[in-house]
């Protein structure tokens, strides 16, 4: 009691300071939720902080009463566009369509349960996030749910807090307007039911002091109350009977108070009057069929009644296999679901289909080869895979040198360059002479190898040129070489990437090579002339060598100078 009070007093004190009191939203309250509509543009997240701020989530639904208590609370306030709701399919996740909600979770969290409401069908994505919001009936469609871009902006937002339990309207006696203040901050006159925790405040007629009473559970904990019951501004019973639904005593020295008739007794409103039988209040959690001398307990469609015969659980209808892969239960149901790949099929969607990836466009960059439960992309000839990736790269023939000339690289093939007097043949694959007046075209030579033809090479040397067959053997063109550039000397070109070269390329390729060929035999003519001049100089050394005089007898023999004589007296000295 002492707590109640405290709490009292502490709502009392927070509706003093201007400003507390709480905003003015339309908000409709029944069964253990109260469900607000705000008029605020922001984005999905700002609106789950909002509501988060107060105490709840961005409003979830899970029955048609529900979803129906959110339409009405929309068309009621006049709105013309949709409000956020807290549906949401985050990052890198994707669209399910055989799911009841189509992948999305709701942010309050829980079991996503079989109920949905689309209007339309989501996109399909796997990279984007998506968030869902509530629209009403109007031109552009039937009211339900569809999805959106969460960074978009709209012009409201639904919230929904949960609550324990809920008062009735606050009972008075007299005339009066009741204002009551919600726990998530929202203060409104016109509830039907109020959450627990709400301090609803009365403004009498006739100069009383307004009064206040706050909702919340009654001492025995069978429900939730008014404390004081009221009924609140009160009068004589003359006046409306006192506030009450039976009868109104007066006693002399107190207030009014209200009592019922016979069969009846008084509700926790302390103005009301229930019968007095076993179902009221209900004491079983489903239904309640009333019999004289006591009561029977059911359960709804998918429960199941406890042993304690007032309980309900819920029944696994996924043990009996009514899904061809996998069974999801649920409250009061189940839901069949199909892996990544698949999409569901058949009655109640039991059944699962193999979804065709490569039906939707843009999957692979080129070719998409679709698999039992996913797809592969791949390549066309003449491109290959780019390595942890699914590009397709164009690959250079021309590294392989399959030209016996210049060959130019083009997507996805190649072509190989003819010079002046030749033509492709075979796709740009290879070259042959151009046939002239008074020629006869090559023949095949009997005593040759297969796939080998030959021109005869009476002008000088020959081109071979080997190009693949579409049947995979080789074949060499022997090609009269008309140019005088000598056998050994191949000119060179750089390889050429991008289009099928036109008219105007092949005639500007024939100046090009013809310069090739000319440098060409300039270096052969000098590389001769160096040769010969060393021939030459050769021969003259050899020619001096010959010339020289040849040696007498005398040759071996040293000469030397003659000595004169000396004369003595002992005679002659030799």
């Amino acid at each position: 009691m002492a707590v109640a009070r405290l709490l009292l007093l502490l709502l009392l004190l927070a509706l003093a300071v201007p400003g507390s009191g709480g905003e003015e939203a339309e908000v409709v309250c029944a069964d253990s939720a109260c469900y607000t509509l705000h008029r605020d543009e922001l984005d999905w997240k700002g609106a789950q902080e909002r509501c988060r701020h107060n105490g709840g989530n961005l409003a979830s639904v899970g029955s048609p009463g529900e979803a129906a208590r959110l339409r009405e609370l929309l068309e009621a306030a006049g709105g013309h566009g949709p409000a956020w709701i807290g549906l949401w399919l985050q990052r890198g996740h994707c669209v399910q369509p055989q799911e009841p909600l189509r992948g999305f979770s709701w942010v309050a969290g829980g079991t996503p349960g079989n109920f949905s409401a689309w209007a339309s069908e989501p996109s399909m994505t796997c990279t984007s996030a998506r968030c869902a919001s509530l629209r009403p009936h109007g031109p552009h469609g039937p009211a339900g749910w569809a999805d959106r871009p969460c960074r978009l902006p709209l012009p409201a937002f639904l919230c929904k807090f949960s609550f324990q339990g809920m008062c009735g309207l606050l009972p008075l006696a007299g005339p009066g307007r009741v204002t009551y203040g919600t726990p998530f901050g929202v203060r409104s006159s016109r509830l039907a039911a109020a959450p627990f925790g709400t301090l609803a405040e009365v403004d009498c007629e006739g100069g009383q002091r307004p009064a206040f009473a706050l909702c919340k559970g009654t001492l025995d904990g069978g429900g939730f109350a008014w404390d004081p019951p009221g009924p609140l501004c009160p009068v004589a019973c003359a006046h409306r009977n006192g506030g009450c639904q039976h009868r109104c005593l007066e006693v002399p020295g107190e207030p009014p108070r209200c009592s019922c008739h016979a069969g009846y007794s008084l509700a926790a409103d302390m103005a009301s009057c229930v019968p007095e039988d076993s179902c009221h209040p209900n004491p079983c959690q489903g239904t309640c069929r009333a019999h004289p001398g006591g009561f029977e307990c059911g359960c709804e469609a998918g429960y199941t009644l406890a042993p304690d015969g007032r309980s309900c659980l819920d029944v696994d209808e996924c043990l009996s296999g009514p899904c061809q892969h996998q069974c999801h239960n649920t409250p009061g149901g189940f839901a069949c679901l199909c892996p990544p790949g698949y999409r569901p099929a058949g009655p109640g969607g039991r059944l699962c289909h193999d979804l065709d990836e490569c039906a939707q466009p843009g999957v692979c960059p080129q070719l998409c080869i679709n698999v039992p439960g996913s797809f592969r992309c791949a390549c066309r000839p003449g491109y290959q895979r780019q390595p942890g990736g699914d590009s397709c790269l164009d690959v250079d023939e021309c590294l392989r040198d399959p030209c016996p000339g210049p060959c130019r690289n083009l997507p996805g093939g190649y072509e190989c360059v003819c010079p002046p007097g030749f033509l492709p043949e075979e796709e740009g694959r290879g070259c042959r002479a151009a046939a002239t007046a008074g020629e006869e075209p090559a023949e095949e030579v009997p005593d040759g190898p297969p796939g080998t033809a030959s021109i005869p090479a009476s002008t000088g040397a020959s081109w071979t040129a080997r190009t693949p067959r579409s049947t995979g053997a080789p074949r060499t063109t022997s090609i009269p070489r008309t140019l005088g550039v000598p056998a050994g000397v191949t000119p060179g070109a750089p390889t050429a990437e991008g289009a099928a070269p036109g008219p105007d390329e092949h005639s500007a390729d024939g100046p090009r090579l013809l310069l090739y060929y000319i440098l060409g035999s300039l270096v052969a003519i000098l590389l001769l002339l160096a040769f010969a001049l060393a021939l030459v100089a050769c021969r003259r050394r050899a020619a001096k060598k010959e010339k020289r005089p040849a040696k007498s007898a005398a040759d071996n023999y040293c000469w030397v100078p003659e000595q004169p004589e000396s004369r003595g007296q002992g005679g002659e000295r030799r």
